[in-house]
């Protein structure tokens, strides 16, 4: 099905990672996101997006009213490069490598032998939490309906490729959410924490991630996939401005043989990048200096308590990562299956947004390429990284219809990371679903109508006790759908809307509005 097989080779093999590891050894395992229209394995070996034998695509997509289940990524993973100190050489650790399958990461700790009994994949409710005293870093609490999280390093070189390459000194923690209800069912995020364990800094490093998106089978002549990316541009969709960065995304556009629907469009959004703190800047041009964007002291001093949560979220912003400024994308490369950085120097320069063929600095790759079996590197740096120190990075995949539905595979890929940018600045808003936790995060809400019998106008009145996406829906009597009034995210409070109902028949109505959690409905009636 595809132009190459990844061969698997026993743990010792010479060429390590020129293999997948087989799938029957359980220090090197998988596991199934699958709690919404997105399935995806994972790994706690840096790849995600490929299937447990390791041949074939492991990120499924079926929404509702499609008869297959159909596969959207054949293989990715986290790369972390940097320039070592001491000789100056370019290191580069992968999670996938798209030529065969490699990856130089080992589960567990640094130090631990990959079979340790805590170096596994802990996932809500199977075997959550992971025991706080051996991974004092791992999360206790859940956020989302199915979380994830793992840990992995790149410390023993036996797992990584023969060659120009060597361990950088890295631990990563990877944390994975999806959520069921319809505001996040087409979308799954994975936060990579990155911490420098080598014993001294880590200068000019770089984070990204490397994905090989196969929209169906990319094998031979059915090389047919187009990509492309969003920097940062705006869009007008429905009269609503939309703002979009930091984003590229992965379609074609003809028909996947054997597949009963024409295929969606695969984004990758970078949600959060390293922190770009310099002291004396203000970066983020918000009036607080850049030293003080996480000070507690220096807010509360400073600020009355109205300004210390700006988006409404309820974390304090000095607490709040997506109020901080960051480096953001500062590349967006393609390359194919016939041209693609496969060493260190070649990939660290791809990292940093070069060409690595001709060293020409050409940071993004936007122009809409020819079909191909098409791959893509997103990544965020340079940034110095001190011992101990950590750096982060939070991504969504998401996966939308267009065909048929909009002229091109961008304004579906834009409104559905719409929600995800909101999901991820007001700190997964829409947190529900973990029953301990339900009822501290769930949006109540109150609606009133006036006058009511009504002729002409009318007020809405509604309360909400958490900020929350809502939508304001009118029915007829019968229940049929009539029209959406109002759809967005909305801040805790009351609020009020004046409708103009001079347009509607004389009758009985009602008026639902819909958060993620819950709905109140209340009928009014038009007379004429």
């Amino acid at each position: 099905m595809r132009k190459y097989v990844i061969v698997m080779c026993a743990i010792g093999c010479l060429l390590a990672n020129t293999r997948y590891p087989n799938s029957n050894l359980r220090e090197f395992q998988q596991a199934r996101h699958d709690t919404n229209n997105i399935q995806m394995v994972i790994s706690n070996f840096g790849t995600f997006g490929q299937d447990e034998s390791g041949n074939l695509g492991g990120c499924w997509w079926l929404p509702t009213g499609w008869g297959a289940l159909n596969y959207y990524i054949y293989g990715a993973g986290i790369w972390f490069g940097t320039i070592d100190s001491l000789t100056g050489d370019t290191l580069v650790t992968i999670g996938y490598g798209p030529s065969g399958g490699q990856f130089e990461f080992a589960p567990g700790l640094s130090g631990w032998p990959v079979d340790h009994p805590a170096a596994v994949i802990y996932m809500y409710p199977d075997n959550w939490p992971p025991p706080a005293d051996t991974l004092p870093m791992a999360p206790q609490d859940t956020i989302s309906y199915q979380d994830s999280w793992c840990c992995y390093n790149d410390s023993d070189i036996q797992y990584h490729m023969i060659g120009d390459t060597r361990p950088i000194g890295i631990e990563v923690y990877q944390t994975g959410y999806a959520w069921s209800y319809p505001f996040a069912d087409d979308i799954i995020y994975l936060t990579c924490d990155v911490k420098n364990v080598s014993g001294h800094n880590l200068t000019d490093c770089y984070f990204g991630v490397c994905t090989d998106c196969d929209v169906g089978n990319e094998a031979g002549t059915n090389a047919n996939d187009m990509y492309t990316g969003i920097v940062e541009r705006t869009y007008l969709i429905n009269n609503d401005t939309i703002n979009v960065d930091d984003v590229g995304y992965q379609w074609q556009e003809e028909p996947e043989y054997g597949w009963p629907d024409f295929p969606g469009v695969i984004g990758f959004d970078l949600l959060q990048t390293p922190f770009d703190l310099v002291s004396g800047q203000d970066k983020d041009g918000d009036g607080i200096l850049d030293q003080y964007e996480r000070d507690s002291a220096y807010y509360v001093t400073h600020f009355p308590p109205s300004m210390w949560d700006v988006d409404l979220d309820g974390v304090p912003d000095w607490r709040d990562p997506s109020q901080w400024p960051q480096y953001g994308m500062s590349a967006l490369k393609r390359f194919t299956l016939d041209l693609e950085p496969t060493i260190d120097a070649d990939r660290y320069a791809t990292l940093a947004g070069y060409n690595f063929v001709t060293g020409q600095y050409e940071p993004y790759d936007t122009v809409i390429p020819d079909p191909n079996d098409q791959r893509f590197l997103m990544s965020s740096g340079p940034f110095d990284l001190a011992p101990d120190s950590v750096a982060t990075l939070v991504f969504a995949i998401m996966i939308a219809a267009w065909h048929d539905i909009y002229e091109t595979p961008d304004t579906a890929v834009v409104l559905v990371d719409q929600r995800v940018q909101l999901h991820y600045d007001l700190y997964w808003f829409t947190y529900t679903g973990i029953e301990k936790n339900y009822e501290l995060r769930i949006s109540n809400c109150e609606m009133k109508i006036t006058p009511n019998p009504v002729t002409y106008n009318e007020n809405v009145r509604f309360s909400l006790d958490q900020p929350s996406y809502i939508t304001l829906k009118l029915y007829n009597i019968l229940g049929q759908f009539v029209t959406t009034l109002f759809e967005g995210l909305t801040s805790v409070g009351e609020h009020e809307l004046r409708l103009d109902v001079s347009n509607l028949a004389h009758g009985t109505y009602f008026l639902v509005l819909e958060t993620p959690e819950q709905s109140t409905s209340q009928s009014f009636v038009v007379v004429r």
